[in-house]
């Protein structure tokens, strides 16, 4: 009776770990896209605009009453509450609580989100009309999106800038002011990549013309070669990040010589004198997990042994940050109560996520991965609610799509069973801004709940574009 016992509590033990990488690769991606889903279509966060003025109406095959109640977005705010409120027994986003400013490097992101997701729908072809349709409405979406920025959110010099909305009364009122006269180049490189994988989307002239305008931006960025290089750290790894994705579509050369360029400039201002140190001197958690990525698709890209070395170099720097004991990465600082940002633990978990599916010969941290997407993702609040499994009936939960019983793939590859869904919560399914841990009760403190679309944007797109099932990184 005793052993009958014991097995009774060593059941749920392990069901609760067996969760590997890749569970959590596509946990993260269905919570992406459907996260991005909602908050594109039915947050009103933003300017949007009607469904039938996108066009719709010229498309074949096309069902616009599957989509008679979304909102589709134009752009995306800056920040909200994503508290939901009921309204007609329906839970939507306060809009009282919109933050009308617009950041340059959001909106890139969300629409490159987007381009990424219209060729996963593309593999709903002949299989789910709904779908595919989404691929659709998406692409029409991105090129709506991308014309808006051109014409709403360029300085006088046809540079992209953060703007500001002005309070309108109609859309024919639409205005909006410059924030500050700063520009990033970092961001200018976002948007070339957005423009140029949009116009593959595209036919005859339009094609060209998104074509032509992306690379208006790379001859831009090549001119101001001497300017690039006294660039910030923070703003140096942000640029050579764009620049990368725009290869990834493009396969430039002239883009490939200017980001090998500036990650050599990276490695030899900011990582070389700390490689001939054991000392860990300024590691800043967000712009080192973001250069191992540039490196990565460096090395990725061009098989350059050097950039594969310098994957490793910071991947071993990071991995020192991270206490096996508490199952948690901790910074480097005396204070008592530590902030995460919700972007820097993602990062982070990404390095190790890559580094365990690129470099498993080499290395295993499968380990890290678990306990950070266990402790800092999932324990600590930072993601507050989490979209419901799909329906048995919906053919994402089967392997190729195929709705046979014997493909049916478990729950635990959609969502983690801790949290909660946004209508038992009342929360939007989003990643918090910030979360913060105490070291003297090893803990994490209640979260205020808000809403960066710049943090999520980015994250978002990082997870789609690592873990679609197409991705050409193979993880």
């Amino acid at each position: 009776m005793v052993g009958v016992n014991i097995l009774k509590y060593i059941g749920p033990f392990l069901r609760i770990n067996k969760i590997k990488p890749y569970n959590i690769k596509h946990q993260l991606f269905y919570f992406s896209k459907e996260s991005l889903k909602e908050i594109v279509l039915h947050s009103k966060c933003g300017i949007f605009t009607p469904i039938k003025e996108l066009n719709i109406k010229n498309i074949s095959n096309f069902d616009i009453t599957t989509f008679k109640d979304v909102s589709p977005l134009l752009c995306i705010y800056k920040k909200a509450n994503p508290v939901l409120i009921n309204m007609d027994n329906k839970l939507c986003w306060n809009e009282d609580k919109f933050k009308k400013e617009i950041n340059i490097d959001s909106n890139a992101f969300m629409t490159l989100c987007l381009l990424e997701l219209s060729d996963y729908y593309t593999s709903f072809y002949n299989i789910d009309k709904n779908k595919y349709n989404l691929k659709t409405l998406y692409n029409l979406m991105c090129k709506n999106q991308l014309e808006f920025y051109a014409l709403h959110f360029r300085n006088v010099q046809g540079i992209f800038t953060d703007k500001k909305c002005e309070n309108i009364s109609s859309p024919e009122d639409l205005r909006f002011i410059e924030k500050n006269k700063k520009f990033k180049f970092s961001s200018q490189a976002l948007l070339m990549a957005a423009y140029y994988k949009c116009s593959l989307l595209l036919e005859n002239q339009e094609k060209e013309e998104f074509k032509n305008f992306s690379f208006d931006i790379l001859n831009m960025l090549i001119d101001s070669k001497e300017e690039l290089y006294d660039l910030s750290f923070e703003e140096l790894t942000k640029l050579c990040f764009g620049l990368n994705i725009f290869y990834n579509y493009s396969k430039d050369n002239q883009c490939k010589d200017l980001i090998l360029d500036i990650s050599e400039l990276l490695f030899e201002k900011y990582y070389k004198e700390d490689s001939q140190s054991s000392i860990l001197k300024n590691i800043d958690v967000e712009n080192d997990a973001l250069n191992y990525i540039n490196y990565t698709l460096i090395y990725r890209n061009t098989n350059i042994m050097k950039s594969k070395d310098n994957t490793k170099f910071i991947s071993e720097r990071l991995l020192k940050l991270y206490d096996a004991e508490k199952g948690l990465f901790i910074k480097n600082t005396s204070k008592k109560n530590i902030e995460f940002t919700s972007l820097e633990i993602m990062l982070y978990l990404m390095v190790f996520m890559i580094d365990t599916a690129l470099y498993r010969d080499e290395n295993k941290n499968d380990l890290v991965v678990l306990d950070i997407f266990k402790r800092q993702l999932l324990d600590s609040g930072i993601i507050l609610s989490w979209p419901e499994t799909p329906d048995l009936n919906d053919v994402e939960r089967y392997r190729g799509f195929s709705l046979k019983s014997e493909d049916l793939i478990e729950e635990q590859n959609f969502r983690p069973s801790s949290i909660p869904s946004p209508e038992s919560c009342e929360l939007a399914p989003i990643f918090a801004k910030y979360v913060t841990y105490s070291r003297k009760k090893e803990n994490f403190k209640s979260i205020k709940a808000s809403f960066d679309t710049y943090k999520n944007m980015f994250i978002f797109f990082i997870i789609i574009h690592f873990f679609k099932p197409e991705s050409p990184l193979n993880l």
